[in-house]
This record gives structure tokens, sequence and C-alpha cells, in this order.
């Protein structure tokens, strides 16, 4: 008996300190600091009414809070871990125009974001929020996602629908369209940017910058760029007030099935998961760029206006990729500024010897865009580093449906004057944009998101 009771006095004990051990190895909560603040030059902004965001990366939890007076944000109790965090405040026309002396029609949006941020203790954090472009070109819709490589179309039924967001009409001569380069995984190294890992264009062989500039934030790194033609008067394809046109990277109807440049047929088997672009506006087509034998599926048609193709790495065609590892760019010529023909190119600085057969990227600043836009992997843990500067893109966006599904991004309507709809643009693609289930080229009331 006593034995019995001295075994089950030392098997209580164990049970007592092996829970007190349990509790003692439990995930302490942390707390998250934030100091808030928007500037523009030397004039500062109210933050009280900022909202911020942070999103944990590997329990997708997410936590919102306004700013407060004193221009401080607390996230306590929160999960020990990685966290992207994003900021937005608007600030009103009338508050914009007083403080500023720089009338304005519309309010302005400032933003702030922060990817990967480590918060595997308590953490303090300034959040610096800042004004981002905003262009009367906008683009409207992204078909980047492709349709079924059985059924459909795969990558070829591709296009950027770009819109007219001002009050007056436009010119679509000499507007420009590229694609910008960017390092496809999240390994750490030498010749990237510590925390978003992506490249540090500054270690770049060669580079440089105007005075004052930084590599990595004023200036982006293009591997396409197209441009739409002129006849020299800069007023061939004028672009009406919410109005908009259609870029195809093939501009052929995806419906139905042709023949590629080889003779071959190319099967549509379910036309209901693409698009019909043989009335589009502009199209792509390298044949006579590259020389040599046409690429298979880069249809020219006839009908439909080809871009000038102003600069091009690699490839055969414009292609988008479809997984989400893009970002897109839209500006317009300024006689004004140098020749974009005339721009430097630099190689990735992980290339640490140039040869002939380097591929460099055009380094274009940042001041020249319109509109960019940035997409991602639908999935965490398959996303790259972003690629676009916080100038120009505080958070990506993507196609919940991912590749091949047939899904288009497509810019919300902020609101409708006298008929126009004014599209939402503040630097904030996960904002700004919204998405359909199937990608629509009609320009018509169903091509938009209210």
């Amino acid at each position: 008996m006593n034995r019995n009771l001295i075994l089950m006095t030392l098997l209580l004990v164990s049970v007592v300190f092996g829970c007190k051990k349990s509790e003692n190895e439990r995930v302490q909560p942390v707390t998250l600091n934030l100091t808030i603040q928007a500037l523009e030059g030397d004039i500062s902004f109210d933050v009280t009414k900022t909202t911020v965001k942070i999103s944990n990366r590997t329990t997708s939890d997410v936590y919102n809070a306004t700013g407060t007076t004193a221009g401080k944000v607390s996230f306590a109790n929160i999960t020990p871990g990685s966290y992207d965090v994003s900021a937005v405040l608007v600030v009103s026309a009338q508050e914009y125009s007083q403080k500023t002396g720089v009338f304005t029609e519309e309010d302005v949006t400032f933003n702030a974001a922060l990817e990967r941020l480590d918060v595997s203790a308590d953490t303090e954090k300034q959040l610096d929020l800042i004004i981002g472009k905003v262009g009367n070109w906008v683009f409207k819709q992204i078909y980047y996602a492709g349709s079924d490589p059985t059924k459909g179309a795969v990558f070829r039924d591709q296009f950027l629908e770009i819109y007219n967001n001002s009050n007056a009409v436009m010119y679509a001569d000499s507007l420009y369209i590229g694609q910008v380069e960017g390092k496809n995984n999240n390994n750490t190294g030498q010749y990237f940017q510590s925390g978003s890992n992506q490249y540090d264009w500054s270690q770049s062989l060669g580079m440089t910058v105007g005075t004052g500039l930084d590599a990595n934030k004023d200036y982006i790194y293009a591997n396409t760029v197209f441009m739409i033609p002129s006849d020299g008067t800069g007023k061939k394809y004028p672009v009406q007030p919410g109005q908009s046109i259609i870029i195809a990277a093939t501009a052929i109807d995806h419906t139905n099935s042709y023949a590629d440049n080889n003779g071959a047929n190319v099967i549509i088997t379910d036309p209901t998961l693409t698009v019909n672009l043989s009335k589009a506006d502009f199209e792509t087509n390298l044949i006579n760029y590259l020389g040599g034998t046409p690429y298979k599926f880069d249809i020219d048609n006839s009908n439909v206006p080809n871009l000038d193709v102003t600069y091009f790495v690699s490839g055969n065609d414009m292609v988008f990729d479809a997984l989400g590892r893009e970002a897109f760019i839209l500006f317009k010529a300024n006689q004004n500024l140098p020749a974009v023909k005339d721009l430097p190119a630099f190689a990735t600085p992980d290339q640490r010897q140039i040869t002939a057969t380097t591929k460099k990227y055009l380094q274009i600043p940042v001041s020249y865009i319109d509109d960019a836009v940035e997409v991602m992997h639908p999935t965490e843990s398959k996303r790259i580093p972003k690629r676009l500067p916080t100038t120009l893109e505080a958070v990506r966006t993507f196609v919940p449906g991912g590749q091949y599904s047939s899904q288009s991004l497509v810019r919300k309507t902020l609101k409708t004057v006298n008929g126009r709809r004014i599209l939402k643009d503040t630097n904030n693609s996960s904002e700004d944009f919204g998405y359909l289930n199937k990608a629509d080229v009609s320009k018509s009331s169903s091509s938009f998101i209210d």
C-alpha cells in the first residue's frame, strides 16, 4: 500500500511540474507600437483618421486600428511573427488646399507600407505616410492570369485596359507601358536589400543616379517598354474623359480556333473562358523587331495598330507572368525630359561581370510614372519580394483564382460625376482594385466595379 501511495505521489508531482513547464513554454504575446506621421515637405497633417492594418504572414490574422492625436497606434497581445503593415490617411481637398496652398478638387491620399516586419518581441517602429503619385492615365483592367491551358488560351489572351481618369480629352500618342524587373525568390544575400530581399540596385555595376536620388526608391528598372505610336501631331489617338483603350498581347478572337504562324491549328474548346481581342485598340507584335522566324503565337492583326518596341530584354512576345510576379508601369512621354530610349540600363546587382550577353534593364525615374500596379501570387508562401517603391505602390494585389483562372483585376469606381466614372487611385492596389470572374473587353458598364 505504501509503495502504491509513493508511486501515485510521484505521478502527481510529475503531472504538476509538467503542466507548469508547458505553461512556461507557451508563446508569450508581444506589442507593436507604431508612431505615425504624414508630411509633405515641412507641412504635417492630422493623422487621427489614419487606418492601420497589420497581417501576420504565418497565421493570416489581421488586426486593425486608427491613429490617435499623438500619432501613436498600438497593437497589444499579438502573436510574435512576421507582419505586413499598411496605413492609409485620406486628407480632404479643403484641408490639403489650405495647408499647402495648392488647390485640389479631390481628396488626397497618404500611404505607408512595411513588408515582413519582424515582431518577435515588443517592437517600436515609425511609419511615415507619403503622398503617392496620381496621374490622369490609370490602369483600369489588368488581365494577367490568362485562361485554362487546355480549354482556353493560356497566356495568349492577356491584355491591359488604360483609362482616361481626367475631365478632359487626352491623347494616347507616345503613351508608354512597361513591365518591371525584380527578383523572383526570397533568398537573402550581399546584393539584396535587407528586409525586402529585393535587388539592391545601388550595387549594380556602373550604377549612376541623379543628385540626392536613391537607386532603389527613385527609379524602377524595366524589362519591357512599349509605346503607342504617333504621327507627329501628338493628337492621332484622342481618348475622351471616362473612356479607355485596350492593348492586347495578340489582337485576335481567342474564343475561336485559328491557325498559328506555323500553320498549326490552335484549338479553343471552351470559348466562355477567354475573350475576343480582335477589336482591341492596339496590340504588341515583335515579328519585325526580333527578325527571323516569327513566334508561332504572335499573330499580327493588320486591322489593329502595333505598339512601337522601345525596350525589350528577352523573349518573343509581350507575356505577363500568370503566377502574379509582375509590376506594370504607365507614363506619357515628356519633351522636356530625356528621351526614354536614351535612358541608361543596368544589370542586376548580382551580375558581377558585364559581357555582351548580359541582360540589362532600363532605368526609369519614378518621377516619369503616371500609374503603376504590382500584382502577386494569391498564396502567401509563394509571394516574392515587392519590386515597386512605396511612392508608386503601397500594397500589392491579386486575383484570388490565380493562374489561368480567367479573372482580371479592375479598378473600382470612386464616384460618378455627370455620367463619368472617376476611378479610385490611392496607390494602394489592395484597396483600389477588385476583380471580375471573367475578363471583360466590352468597355461597357459590365467591365466596371462599383
